[in-house]
C-alpha cells in the first residue's frame, strides 16, 4: 500500500508528489485532523478491526459463543 500526502482544495485533492497509478485503480482518501495526526484510538481500533477480519474463521457452529463450555470442555449444552 502506498501513502502520499496532499491538500484538499476547492473540492479536489492535490497530491504533494506525482503518483504512477492506472485508470480505474481504487484509492482510499483519509482526512486527517487539523494537527495532521490521527488519534491513537482511531488508528488502534482500525488495526484491531482489520486483525479481527483477517483472523475470523467460519466454523459452521451457530451457537459457538453461547455454548463455548460444551465445545471447549465437553460439558452438556446449556438450556438457557
Amino acid at each position: 500500500m502506498l501513502s502520499v500526502e496532499g491538500i484538499f482544495h476547492n473540492g479536489v485533492v492535490q497530491l504533494s508528489q506525482p503518483i504512477a497509478g492506472r485508470d480505474g485503480q481504487k484509492v482510499l482518501i483519509v482526512f486527517l485532523q487539523e494537527d495532521n495526526e490521527l488519534p491513537i484510538a482511531d488508528s488502534a481500533w482500525g488495526d484491531f478491526a482489520k486483525l479481527l477480519k483477517e483472523c475470523q474463521v467460519n466454523t459452521g457452529i451457530s451457537d459457538l459463543a453461547h455454548q463455548h463450555d460444551h465445545y471447549l470442555h465437553g460439558i452438556p449444552k446449556r438450556e438457557d
